[in-house]
């Protein structure tokens, strides 16, 4: 019975109160468990990656990609040595004007943005870039239609700039197209544009080439229809001096690179061999000479040649050539077992060198920083026996030119002074003499290694 003074209209409204409360207090511990639940499996996940390579990410539907339309071409310019352009969508190249429109959706500020980029990956070297054809990419509309549609991705990269040089055609060229392919896990399935083409160059690497992509490679310099492709990158990447970085390339390094190459022109699971295997057989080394003028010669070669032949080896001398045929050149150097060079461009040849090797390298003045940076680092990353024979001034031709007590052989670093040109003198103008006394020492040193590799892999 109620009391007096208390209407049931009261009554019903401390009932609804209390109800309104009882049902706040289990909203919001209800909402503390989800919150608890969400960071426990925050917790338990690996963490996001946001930059995830084409092949992890998922598709994304027009309203989760608002500012990607916003920006139809972006760039990785944060790197030293290059830059890297992307066209986030289609693209399309108009050969005419060397130039790529991007032709999907945008909503872009400003609706016409355009660079000029080129493609090669010197960023800071003028010189180098001096002789790179230079590119546009723009937002605005093209003029005209797709003349050919492909259905795969576009990588696009310059063989101008020093790619006449045999290090270059590998350190900007081919091992910087394999950093890149592995780098955006494009797994052969893109489509290589080439700028600055040229005839003997694709040639050259044909086989090597199609390693890196199943579809033909496009001359752009000789196109006169327009293609479009589903999105475009321009440019290659580079991680130093014959240098793979593992933890920008999926794990790959500079042995991955050796082995595509041994792949692509050894026989799997074999090396060719061209040696007399028969009893009594001697170790065979490669001497890498360099002739025409161009500096850095072995001015007493045929001493050398008979110092080579006399401590135990079989000599070979290997004179490159820009059209050689590069699958006979890795299968001379891939079976033998020692090789030797004076620092320079074809010390490159590292590369078609069999794990445990001798590599030898002859080091005139001026070059010790260089040699060590460019060869001998990357030749220990192969495993290869790097020894390297230091010339001293006396069998430098400097000496005769300056005199021994000079500027420029006392202290190398001190004449160039950060001036490169006056480097020259020591790439260019400086010949070699060996010291046949010190040299025959070295030599025997080699062969020791040299006949321990053959015993142990033949």
């Amino acid at each position: 019975m109620l009391k007096k003074g208390i209407s049931k209209t009261t009554i019903v409204f401390l009932v609804l109160m209390v109800f309104f409360f009882i049902s706040q207090v289990n909203l919001s511990l209800l909402s503390r468990s989800n919150v608890s639940e969400a960071s426990s499996i925050s917790k338990s996940r690996p963490a996001i990656v946001i930059n995830k390579t084409r092949e992890d990410r998922p598709a994304r539907s027009p309203l989760h990609s608002i500012s990607e339309v916003k920006r139809p071409i972006t760039c990785d310019c944060s790197h030293n040595d290059y830059d890297l352009w992307f066209i986030n969508g289609p693209a399309l190249l108009d050969p005419s004007t060397s130039t790529f429109f991007t032709t999907g959706p945008t909503i872009s500020t400003p609706p016409d943005f355009a660079v000029k980029f080129r493609p090669y990956p010197r960023k800071t070297d003028e010189r180098a870039k001096s002789k790179v054809n230079e590119l546009t990419l723009t937002s605005a509309p093209p003029r005209s239609s797709c003349g050919i549609t492909h259905s795969s991705p576009a990588i696009v990269f310059s063989t101008g700039g020093y790619t006449g040089n045999f290090y270059h055609q590998f350190n900007d060229g081919l091992l910087a197209l394999y950093i890149t392919v592995n780098s955006l896990s494009l797994n052969r399935d893109v489509i290589l544009t080439v700028t600055n083409w040229s005839d003997w160059w694709a040639q050259k690497y044909a086989h090597l080439l199609h390693r890196f992509t199943k579809h033909p490679i496009i001359n752009m310099d000789n196109q006169t229809r327009t293609h479009c492709f589903p999105s475009a990158i321009v440019g290659l990447m580079t991680h130093g001096p014959l240098s793979v970085d593992p933890t920008q390339t999926k794990q790959k390094t500079l042995l991955d690179f050796h082995a595509l190459l041994e792949s692509t022109y050894s026989p799997p699971g074999k090396h060719v061999s061209t040696l007399d295997k028969s009893k009594g057989a001697r170790p065979q080394l490669v001497l890498v000479n360099r002739k025409n003028g161009v500096g850095r010669e072995i001015l007493n070669l045929k001493e050398a040649l008979k110092a080579i032949e006399e401590v135990g080896f079989k000599a070979i001398v290997f004179e490159p050539k820009r059209n050689g045929a590069v699958g006979d050149t890795y299968r001379l150097l891939h079976g033998s077992h020692a090789m030797l060079a004076v620092h320079g461009a074809a010390m490159t040849h590292l590369l078609f060198l069999r794990v445990g090797m001798v590599l030898g390298e002859i080091v005139p003045i001026g070059t010790d920083w260089l040699a060590k940076t460019f060869y001998e680092k990357p030749a220990r990353v192969l495993g290869l026996e790097y020894m390297k024979y230091k010339i001293e001034v006396n069998e430098s031709s400097l000496a005769e030119e300056y005199g021994a007590n000079d500027l420029v052989l006392r202290n190398p670093p001190a004449f160039v002074n950060g001036d490169w040109p006056k480097a020259k003198v020591y790439m260019k103008t400086q010949n070699v003499k060996l010291d046949m006394v010190r040299f025959r020492k070295y030599l025997k040193e080699v062969f020791v290694k040299a006949k321990r590799f053959m015993d142990k892999e033949g």
